[in-house]
């Protein structure tokens, strides 16, 4: 069951954490490995990463059709109401989410060194010159699994949310497996150094900046949510976090335990890395490919700089300065900034609540959304799909 206790995030508890992983699915791999050698695990990180049925492909082998056959119930402490209501937010302002899922939880995830790491070495973000196909690829997976999760009905049976989810936590498997599988990885890992690769800790931290740390960005696009909201978007994001392996003492039982303990992990991982520079430049490339044109250009550094600006004040850390989003200043790129500052920052609660401001913001967060479906149905290896409830809530074609 969730606990009713308040939490402490504490340096130890949370150490503790980073040495644990998943046992259910790191065995699960070995077993797999056992059985059918290592040509299977790279097999299956194909089929995870491509097939978007994977339940009904032919190609699957045994193991992985039973895990994922299994455990569809919800935990006994889900609340119908706060899922429903979690998801009810995430259609009235998927947009908005989407738009920070890019410039602030992702930014905020390449903090973390360790976390970095696990990313640049599985090489599937890093660009290739200007080609950003890899990163679009992952940032698709991230969101689809978050439109997955919080349509209507994710949570539901074999709904395409736990479906994902489950997707999510075995690829975990099978990077841990490739990341201290010597001969596999070349570059061994230091578990010392970094702890265990996609450890608990890490998993928490960004369920929580894709959850309850999301939420507070959304007050600087003139979005207000009620406590009740803020509340049932994390409970929503705790059952991710059930499905996805993490254990229950790192559940938040409301939005403010999330916050603390989003802000707790990030305090006792952030470091400068070059793989987390080399993302969050990866990055802004894809921001500039979504918004062309000259003017647009200082537009996605702009953005990770001003929606983290509140963590940042929080630490006491410059997270975009230390992922290197820190551009030379031209005379351009002051004006820009001069402007959108203005826009972002310096208007009044009631002017930012206006028709004017809501009208500018909901077109750069849609201009995000479409130009994502845009590149992402280039790839004919995997779909990108909004259900059309929610096409149309958010004005999509």
């Amino acid at each position: 069951m969730q606990s009713t206790k308040k939490m402490e995030w504490n340096d130890v508890f949370l150490k503790k954490k980073s040495t644990l992983t998943d046992p259910l699915a790191d065995e699960l791999i070995e077993k797999i490995m056992v059985n059918h050698g290592v040509i299977a695990i790279k097999d299956l990180f194909i089929q995870l990463t491509d097939n978007n049925d994977i339940i009904e492909n032919k190609d699957v082998i045994p193991e992985v059709k039973d895990y994922f056959n299994q455990n569809h119930e919800l935990p006994d402490w889900a609340d119908s109401e706060k899922i429903k209501m979690g998801q009810q937010l995430f259609a009235l302002y998927g947009p908005e989410i989407a738009f920070l899922l890019n410039f602030r939880s992702l930014p905020l995830c390449y903090s973390s060194k360790s976390g970095a790491k696990v990313l640049f070495s599985t090489g599937r973000l890093r660009e290739q010159g200007q080609n950003t196909s890899k990163l679009q690829r992952r940032l698709m997976e991230t969101s689809q699994m978050v439109i997955n999760v919080m349509s209507p009905g994710g949570f539901d049976g074999k709904g395409s949310g736990i479906i994902t989810i489950k997707k999510v936590r075995l690829m975990h498997a099978a990077i841990r497996f490739y990341l201290k599988h010597p001969d596999i990885n070349r570059h061994s890992w230091d578990v010392e150094e970094f702890g265990e690769p996609i450890n608990q800790e890490e998993m928490a931290g960004t369920l929580m900046a894709f959850g309850p740390l999301i939420l507070r960005g959304l007050h600087d696009l003139g979005v207000e949510l009620t406590q009740k909201q803020q509340d049932a978007y994390t409970h929503c994001w705790n059952i991710v976090g059930y499905y996805i392996g993490i254990e229950p003492d790192l559940y938040p039982k409301n939005y403010e335990e999330g916050w603390n303990l989003g802000l707790s992990i990030l305090r006792r991982n952030y470091k400068e890395s070059t793989e987390g520079k080399e993302l969050a430049k990866s990055l802004v490339q894809f921001g500039k490919n979504i918004f062309p044109g000259y003017f647009f250009d200082d537009m996605p550094a702009f953005f990770i700089k001003y929606f983290t600006k509140d963590v940042s004040n929080d630490i006491g850390i410059d997270f975009a300065h230390l992922i290197g989003i820190n551009p030379k200043p031209t005379l351009k790129r002051r004006i820009v900034t001069k402007i959108l500052t203005f826009i972002f920052d310096k208007v009044s609660d009631f002017q930012r609540n206006n028709w004017v401001f809501r009208k500018m913001s909901k077109w750069i967060n849609k201009k995000l959304l479409q130009g994502m479906i845009n590149h992402y149905m280039k790839d004919q290896k995997a779909e990108f799909f909004i259900p059309p409830s929610l096409k149309k809530n958010w004005n999509l074609s």
